[in-house]
């Protein structure tokens, strides 16, 4: 009888150990997503500042990827409901970047994506490093930056014009919460 206990108790224990590695795992692809939606993002910002519409065009291709692979995963349902419109809306933005005709309508593509980004990021963390929302009123754009110093990436020549909007660093996102 002890040793049959014991095997149920050791069988139990190895179960919840497999569990909880599972569910790390799911955390750490789920993060990798991110992580690769968020650099797909910053390589179109960086096309766009330096008026790059082919190299645009090619980036904005792999975040209209990300973004369709993109998954509210490990949020309360009240978090997932809201943002699942503003996920929606993300696609719709990310898949007119990737068709826009020529820089203007890419940045206003873009900018759009941006706001969508950073609504999900307040809900759920997207990257490692401090980013900070920030916008140009003559452009009528936002995008994000890892520094709060601005460097419009909307106009060359007036890199220095913007503000910042609100930035989150690592402290500033919630404790993830898986649903269950």
């Amino acid at each position: 009888m002890k040793n049959s206990l014991k095997g149920i108790y050791a069988t139990c224990l190895i179960c919840l150990m497999l569990i909880s590695c599972q569910s790390s795992q799911g955390q750490d692809v789920a993060q990798a997503q991110r992580d690769r939606l968020f650099k797909a993002y910053m390589d179109v910002k960086m096309d766009i500042r330096d008026e790059n519409f082919e190299g645009s065009k090619a980036h904005a291709i792999q975040l209209e990827k990300e973004v369709q692979n993109f998954r509210l995963k490990g949020l309360q349902i009240d978090d997932m409901m809201r943002l699942k419109k503003v996920s929606q809306t993300m696609k719709t933005n990310a898949a007119s970047l990737k068709s826009a005709e020529d820089m203007k309508a890419m940045k206003v593509s873009f900018s759009a994506v941006t706001q969508s980004l950073f609504t999900i990021m307040e809900t759920m963390k997207c990257t490692d490093e401090a980013v900070y929302l920030q916008y140009c009123p003559m452009e009528k754009g936002y995008w994000l930056s890892y520094d709060k110093a601005i460097e419009n990436p909307y106009a060359a020549s007036m890199r220095n014009c913007g503000q910042l909007v609100k930035g989150m660093a690592t402290a500033d996102y919630p404790e993830p919460v898986a649903c269950h």
